[in-house]
């Protein structure tokens, strides 16, 4: 049998570095940016709906690994805002399957550039082909 090997800690502090690094460059950006103010949660969701969408609701909340009371909430909110919009899964009526709304999209956009825009200090120190390489590697972790 193969044996696993100890996971690498200087990868998991420099992922974590990285992502606080992100976060924190996200919040200085939000309060000229939230014009929808949907907050850290709310944008996480409505990117990973981007993400998946059209996608039932049970399939979000194992996706992000949240609590299905906390993102139900999340998803009123959303809705209330014009952002998301829920309907009848085609394949199973029982199913409700959420959608992002053209309010919801243009939000996403917004959340996105905004994100590349956080990143990017972090990135500048890379040439193209290592960024390029960088992106490749990220899709393969992700893709896993």
């Amino acid at each position: 049998t193969k044996t696993r090997a100890a996971p690498d800690i200087e990868i998991g502090q420099l992922v974590d570095r990285f992502v606080r690094h992100i976060h924190c460059g996200l919040g200085r950006k939000a309060p000229g940016f939230e014009a929808e103010n949907v907050g850290p949660a709310g944008g996480m969701v409505l990117m990973a709906l981007a993400d998946q969408e059209p996608v039932a609701i049970h399939t979000l909340v194992r996706s992000l690994a949240r609590d299905k009371a906390q993102i139900t909430r999340l998803l009123q909110t959303l809705g209330k805002k014009g952002l998301i919009e829920k309907s009848q899964s085609p394949d199973d009526g029982r199913v409700c399957v959420l959608h992002l709304t053209a309010r919801g999209r243009d939000t996403v956009a917004r959340l996105q550039l905004a994100l590349a825009d956080a990143t990017e200090s972090l990135l500048a120190p890379l040439d193209e082909c290592e960024r390029e390489t960088l992106k490749r590697l990220l899709k393969k972790a992700v893709d896993a």
